[in-house]
């Protein structure tokens, strides 16, 4: 059986719900249980507020169905991420050429750039690779020329301390 809620009603449920909706939603993922409670919620009011449409008999369990929905819908997108990023990194090809006399594995530098925060990354690159003046970094960055020099800096330490 349905019956119109008022917006009295409806914050009730909301109050009283919120907390095991959350519950729920954080056994899949922790951080995105309350982004999957709050689209439940706003999907909730979107459909019966404003007394336009009938609540559900058990709009409880509406709400816990909707955050299950979500949540799933999260972990698909998740996974499918994933996927495609490993299928990439197995098809992608190393940054660098090894040959004997660069005396460095082309997949364990490109490796170690992938883990600098792109700021040190790009300033290394253009640095060493575009051979640029810290200058020319500089308005390529939009930043300060101490900026791009203390970035190539720690990138350059970075990567000391990664090949370790």
């Amino acid at each position: 059986m349905f019956s119109i809620p008022d917006d009295h009603e409806l914050q009730s449920i909301v109050e009283t719900a919120f907390g095991p909706l959350l519950l729920y939603a954080r056994q899949w993922n922790e951080e995105d249980a309350e982004d999957a409670v709050q689209t439940a919620l706003l999907t909730f009011f979107k459909k019966f507020g404003g007394g336009q449409k009938a609540v559900p008999e058990n709009p409880v369990g509406w709400l816990f169905r909707v955050v299950r929905n979500e949540m799933n819908l999260r972990l698909r997108k998740e996974k499918t991420r994933r996927k495609h990023e490993q299928q990439y990194s197995e098809v992608c090809e190393p940054w660098f050429i090894s040959t004997a006399e660069t005396n460095h594995d082309a997949a364990i530098l490109t490796e170690n750039l992938r883990k600098l925060p792109l700021e040190n990354r790009e300033v290394i690159v253009a640095k060493i690779w575009g051979e640029l003046s810290f200058e020319e970094i500089a308005k390529l960055l939009g930043t300060s020329r101490s900026t791009a020099h203390r970035r190539y800096v720690e990138g350059l330490e970075q990567l000391k301390n990664s090949i370790r």
